[in-house]
Formats: structure tokens, sequence, C-alpha cells
């Protein structure tokens, strides 16, 4: 990695003089960098010994943890570009940071390598125009739609004609949020009908897939990455290419990303898919008796969805709130209704050879049935659960409790070399939570490693825990006992004011942001205070936030990571609570359980603790963005402190305040006053 980091004559300062040396990312970059030739010596082995499929070896695993500063996406990208084992494959969280990879750091990785590299980002099958679709739609215009989609469709006449890409984005405004239209004419992968369709050679996905054969670097979200793994064996769903080399950033979200990618799933909206599907494909002169056999169906999809209480929650399957008995039997009489609709598609699929249509509507009703029978008779390893999230909207879900199998499966063995990095993956006891949910192998945990942040985290910033607080419980109304709610608002207005703003607060709850607003905008009415989900999206919100004086933004789960303010716009972070995951959740009961079983206590300490440790890092990680930031994070929870240092301390914050940047812990109000007042 000399040609690249070598102080004055690498490539990196030749091409950004004045540019800062950063030792933690020179060593993630060999990290990388060895681990990728191992992961080619290995294949080299194996196909001079004969290319045996039963033989193949596992990926190369190397764990990364980079801090906050390190240049984390160079130091992946260069060493792996450089290494020559293309496609390199890059999954990161979100479309944003997509876009971030592609717009901001490739320029900088090209630029420091001297040559053109052809990258190209790969979404979601959803994410793209259905030119079948919309030659239908076209054909037989929607008679009504909401106010949205109809400035969608206005916008659409211009555009479906002359997108080269078919990407949704390009919409702007209008290709955001939910959408019926949208969903009318996406080419979701349920109702492809692939080489069949007149327009297989010049769809967009056709077209992705060629620019995707032929690139260097593919920059995928977590979602599609792991959708493309489960389903590459079905006629529709490899949309990647084979890739020796898979990056996977921000990889702390990737046992909560292999559970919902492999989860057998039906909901209120996928049910409206296809009957809407279905009502259309009643109207085609074949279809027989299909109008008449689908009321009943649709009622008896209606009875089952009433039996779900009104309370916006989840329940697991053994809940005493639901009438499980009853559900079953509407399921039960669900599927039978649609036994005859099954039936009559198959009739028409036989007589009406030419349409693939029929045969594809009928797979899909295959699969609705077989998936709540699944979630309604979990297989063993499984846990389903029930989600009431607005008035017409259910989910239903069965989640595998243990995801190392699908780890195993899905990554390990699809690769030859695996790089997994965020800024948060070790908690108190180093990468041994990492190994436990994924299965990793005790020599993979060994060679995992944390490179140092260049941030100077003592002399930046505080740690701020309010003295006299109370151990924070969840109370009779979710959020807090009294005691506990009026010594936190106390402080936070304390803190705000002595901020004059500049403040990010972030909840655990939605109860308990709710609690909490009303108070905290009647005692400082000199602030502005912007709240995460109302009015605005979340870049317009952080946005009008950075140009705002004396501002305070009001958050929740999402605004604990990826929320990037550097400079004077932020110089306090409150965190109001530990954020333990709701123990009640049924998923995390079961994995809880199941670590039990191995060592009574390892469920706590093995898997609460260090999840909510990771959480409450990316929390932290809102304040020193650049080796200019200062500023406080303050915790409304004596539990980060230890017994002797608090009534309310915990021995577990041992563990936890071993993996956090190292902020000095002060509990002097005159000192944090004074502190926020000078920044």
């Amino acid at each position: 990695m000399d040609a690249i980091f070598a102080p004055e004559e690498g490539r990196l300062f030749a091409r950004f003089p004045g540019a800062e040396e950063r030792p933690g990312q020179r060593r993630m970059a060999e990290l990388v960098w060895n681990a990728i030739a191992d992961g080619d010596a290995a294949t080299r082995r194996w196909k001079d010994s004969g290319s045996d499929p039963t033989q193949r070896p596992d990926a190369v695993v190397q764990a990364i943890e980079a801090g906050t500063g390190t240049g984390k996406s160079l130091g992946y990208l260069l060493p792996s570009l450089m290494a020559g084992r293309t496609p390199v494959l890059v999954a990161t969280r979100t479309k944003q940071l997509q876009r971030q990879l592609l717009e901001e750091d490739l320029p900088r990785a090209t630029g420091i390598l001297d040559r053109p590299v052809k990258a190209v980002i790969a979404k979601g099958r959803a994410n793209y125009l259905c030119k079948l679709a919309w030659e239908e739609i076209k054909a037989h215009p929607p008679s009504a739609l909401t106010r949205e989609d109809y400035a969608l469709w206005s916008t659409l006449q211009t555009w479906a004609p002359t997108t080269e890409d078919g990407d949704r984005e390009s919409l702007g405004r209008h290709g955001e949020g939910e959408s019926e239209l949208w969903d009318k004419i996406n080419a979701r992968a349920e109702r492809c009908i692939g080489k069949q369709c007149a327009h297989y050679e010049t769809c967009f996905l056709t077209v992705l897939r060629q620019e995707l054969a032929t690139a260097d670097l593919i920059i995928a979200n977590h979602a599609l990455l792991l959708a493309d793994r489960v389903l590459r064996e079905s006629e529709f769903g490899g949309v990647l290419p084979d890739a020796p080399v898979l990056v996977l950033d921000e990889a702390h979200e990737l046992e909560e990303a292999l559970s919902s990618a492999c989860a057998e799933v039906w909901t209120s909206r996928a049910m409206s898919l296809l009957y809407a599907d279905l009502e259309a494909a009643a109207l085609h002169p074949e279809a027989g008796a299909l109008d008449a056999l689908l009321p009943p169906w649709v009622e008896a999809w209606q009875n089952l969805l009433a039996l779900v209480p009104l309370d916006l929650a989840t329940w697991g399957l053994d809940s005493v709130d639901l009438p499980l008995a009853e559900l079953g039997d509407a399921v039960a009489r669900w599927i039978e209704t649609g036994v005859p609709l099954l039936q009559e598609l198959t009739s028409i699929a036989a007589r009406d050879k030419e349409d693939p249509t029929w045969p594809k509507l009928g797979e899909r009703l295959k699969t609705a049935f077989s998936r709540m029978e699944h979630i309604f008779a979990p297989e063993e390893g499984r846990v389903s659960t029930l989600q009431r999230e607005g008035p017409h909207s259910v989910t239903f879900t069965s989640h595998p409790v243990d995801v190392r199998p699908l780890f195993h499966q899905h990554l390990r063995r699809g690769f030859e070399t695996l790089v997994l990095t965020s800024a948060t993956l070790r908690d108190g006891k180093g990468f041994n939570g990492l190994g436990l949910r994924l299965g990793l192998t005790k020599e993979e945990v060994a060679a995992a490693e944390h490179v140092e942040s260049p941030f100077d985290f003592e002399n930046q910033g505080l740690l701020f825990v309010p003295p006299g607080l109370p151990e924070r419980r969840p109370g009779a109304n979710g959020v807090g006992t009294p005691e506990w709610v009026e010594g936190s608002l106390d402080a936070m207005v304390r803190l705000v004011r002595a901020s004059k703003g500049r403040a990010l607060l972030l909840f655990t709850s939605r109860k308990m942001l709710a609690a909490f607003r009303p108070r905290l905008e009647s005692a400082c009415p000199e602030l502005t205070f912007f709240v995460q989900g109302e009015g605005f999206g979340r870049q317009a919100l952080v946005e009008r936030f950075r140009q705002t004086p004396m501002a305070v933004l009001l958050g929740l789960a999402s605004f604990w990571q990826g929320v990037d303010l550097p400079g004077d716009a932020l110089s306090l972070v409150v965190i109001t609570a530990l954020p333990f995951a709701p123990p009640d959740d049924p998923v995390l009961a079961a994995r809880i359980r199941q670590a039990n079983e191995v060592r009574e206590g390892l469920g706590f300490v093995g898997i609460q603790v260090p999840q909510m440790t990771l959480k409450l890092k990316q929390g932290l990680g809102r304040l020193i963005r650049t080796r200019s930031d200062r500023g406080v994070v303050a915790i409304m929870d004596p539990r980060l402190l230890l017994p002797h240092e608090d009534p309310s301390g915990k021995r577990y914050a041992a563990q936890v305040r071993a993996s956090l940047p190292p902020f000095p812990i002060v509990r002097d109000w005159v000192r944090v006053e004074e502190f926020l007042r000078t920044l």
C-alpha cells in the first residue's frame, strides 16, 4: 500500500496535496488487500485441484470496525479496485449511501488510481419501470387517482418514452414514497414473464444486467444484495452477476437484513396488488368465471383482517391478545375460497396457452397460500408475527430466529472474499458479539480488527450524565416514571439553553418523543424545534435544521445513524435513554431464549447489551464528524455508570463503555455549561 499511502510520495498525496495522513485508513486498506489476496489464492488452489463444487472454499471473512473519520470508503475502494478481482460488489444500507459512493467517493478513488473505473448502481426491481405494464396502462388509463398519483401520471407521459434507464429516482419528487400507480407499472418479479415478454430485449432490467456484466464496481444496497442471493435459483431472481469480492458496508445492520431477506411475508399491500392484477385479468375475454370467484375470496380476506386488533402493534402468534383459533380458521377459509380461483386460472392457462399471464397469476396465488400456511404453522427455528400498521394494513411474517446458517449459505459460500465493515461492529467484548450473531469462526473473530479514528475525542468533546437522575424505567405510560421524566426534562432544557439550540435529541420511542416535545417547546420558546416525520423528508429536515439559528432537532430510530452535521450546526447530542430493543419483541425474545439455552444470562450480555451498545455508538457518532468539531453528548440514563459511580449504575456499563469513543465522562453542570457556551 506504499504506492497509495506513503506520505508525500503516495498517489493519494500526489492527487490531494496537503491531505492528512490517516493511519487507520492505511491499515484498513492493508487488511482488505490481504483478505482479497488470501481469497484469490484459495480459489486458485481449488481450481488447480480440479474445481470440485463440493470442495469450493468458503470466503475469507475480514471484519473491520473503522471509526468515524477514518475515510472508510477509500479504505476499501482503493485496495479492492487495485487488486483486479472484478467485479467488486459493494453493498451499503441505503440508496442515499449508494449515490454518495458513486458521486463522491469513487471519483476520488479513480483520481488516485489514475484510471477509469466502470461503476454501476443496482437497485431492486421495483425501482424500475416495466415497459409492458406501461403499455397496458396507457391502453386502459386508470379512472381514479390520488392527487400525488395524478401528478405522477402527468409526469410519466413525457418521462416514460424518454427515460434511458427507467429508474424511478429520476422522476424526482414524483418518484418518492408509496404509490398505487407505480405499483401497477414497476418491474416487480412476481409479475414478470421473462423472455416471453415482447419487450425483453429492451427491458430496463435486461439492459441493467448487461451493464452489470461488464462493470468493475457494482454498488447495491443490502436489501437487493440479500434478495438476489436468496432468489438466485429462481428464473427472475438474479440481477447481480457473480463477483469474487463483496464489501458489506454498514455491516452492523447485517443480522436484521438477513432476517428480513429470509422471512416469509404476506401483507395487505401484496394482497391488494394481487387482487388488482386478478381483477384486471377478469376483464379478458378468456377469463371465464374469474370475475364471479373474486368477491368471496376478497370477503374472506377482509374477515381475516378484522380479527387482528386495531392497535398499531406487533404480536407473536402466542400472544394472549390474539384470537389465534379464529385467525387460523379465517386463514383456512381464505385459502378455501381461493382454491376455485386457482383451479379456474389453471383451466384458462390450458385453453390459452399463448398467454403467460394465467400461469403467472396461478403461481402468485399458490405463493400467497404457501406463505400464509407457513406463517400460521411456523417451522422449528422460526417465529411468526402479526403487525398492524394502519386501519387496512397488516403484515404477516415468519422470521428466522438464527441467521448464522443463512450468513454461511448466502454470503460466506458465495464469494472469494467478504469484507464486513462499519463504524460500529464491536461491543464491549470486541467482536465476540458479531461472531455470536453471524456465526463467525474463532479464527474470523480473531482476525477482525478495529482501526482508529483520527479524532481527538478526549479534547473535542464531553460525555455528560446529569447528576441525580433516577434509573430510567418505562413506567405505566411506557415513557418513564414521573421522577425520571421531570429530571430528564429539566436537564434537557438546561442543556439546549446552554448550547443555544444546535442540538439533536434522540428518543427511543415515538411515545417518549410525543411526551417531551410540547413541554420542551413550552419551556424554550426562544428555540425552533424540528420533529422527524413532520412536514419534511429526512434530508430536507436536516437541511432546514442546519440553516436555522438556535434550532433543536427531535429524532427517532433512523436519526441515530446517517445524520451528518459537521461544523457549528451541531454542538449537543442528547440521548434520552440507553437504546435497548423492546424485550417483548417476539423475534428478539426467541433469540434471547435460544442464547439462554446455551448459558443462562447469555441472552442479556450476549445479545441485548451488544445490540444496545452498537445503537448507542451510532447515536454518539452524530457529534464529532471532523477534526474541528467540538461538543457534548448528554445521556439521560445513569445505567451507563458503574455502581460505585451512581446508585443506579450497572455492572454491564464497563462492557458498554469499553467500546465507546473515549470522551471524558463528567457529571459537573458548571463544567458542561461553560464548555457549551464557549462553542
